[in-house]
């Protein structure tokens, strides 16, 4: 199992879609720092009342996500599409190691690659907001968990992505079926009654991220019940990956 981690982790450092995508990581501060300038400045102008930037955080969320899913994706799909997989597969002794080994290599540079760019971002709005009360502080409740656990939220993208790049066998496909899951929800639960609405909105990996937190007013979940089902994306991801290498591709 070491030696195929080991392999796993050179071949997605070879890969030249991986610094693409982490490079694109970087958008999320983009996005921060804009949405926290605008309120800063309608903070300015019309005082007190304003939405507040809080952690910066909620502006970006579900970018991290879709990014390091793709990149969970192409961790994968490129092999299927060389044909690449069956030689991977003949060289594995239990094909259901592959996508374990994959997994482990993705949630740590997905963990690490989210964690830095949560922190950044949380210390680009606060440079933005340069000390309005409508910012966030670390010693406030939650905020420091806010910014921990959304590297557990990039892993599991990535894991999610890797799964369902492995059942359709195809980069588009897998694509579109990730943005599908992690944004979807938040358009149905719209035409929902309570309270599926809002446990529908409540299912997106972010969401749950923020849930874990203990966010106030971030889903209709606690803690407990947000870890287990951020455990259960990746446990079906891996299940569903793991049957399909073994029964159909080995």
């Amino acid at each position: 199992m070491i030696n195929v981690v080991a392999s796993e982790w050179l071949k997605l450092r070879s890969l030249r879609s991986t610094y693409h995508v982490l490079a694109s990581t970087l958008s999320a501060l983009v996005l921060t720092g804009f949405a926290a300038f605008s309120i800063s400045r309608y903070f300015d102008t019309e005082g007190p009342g304003t939405e507040p930037v809080g952690t910066g955080l909620a502006f970006s969320a579900d970018i991290p996500a879709v990014l390091f899913g793709t990149l969970g994706v192409l961790a994968i799909s490129g092999e299927y599409g060389t044909g690449m997989i069956r030689l991977t597969l003949t060289t594995i002794r239990r094909p259901w190691t592959l996508p374990l080994a994959k997994a482990t290599v993705l949630a740590a540079v997905a963990a690490i690659g989210g964690q830095v760019l949560a922190f950044a971002t949380f210390l680009t709005a606060q440079a933005v907001v340069a000390g309005r009360p409508i910012g966030a502080s670390f010693s406030e409740a939650a905020v420091l968990t806010e910014v921990l656990v959304a590297g557990v939220c990039c892993a599991v993208a990535a894991v999610t992505g890797l799964g369902l790049a492995t059942l359709l066998r195809s980069t588009p496909g897998a694509l579109i079926a990730l943005v599908t899951l992690l944004l979807a929800p938040v358009g149905v639960e719209r035409f929902l009654p309570a309270p599926w609405n809002d446990w529908m909105s409540s299912l997106t990996i972010p969401a749950l991220a923020r849930q874990l937190a203990g966010v106030p007013d971030s889903g209709a979940f606690g803690p407990f019940t947000a870890a287990a089902v951020l455990a259960g994306y990746v446990v079906i991801a891996l299940l569903v990956a793991s049957v399909a290498i073994t029964f159909r591709d080995a």
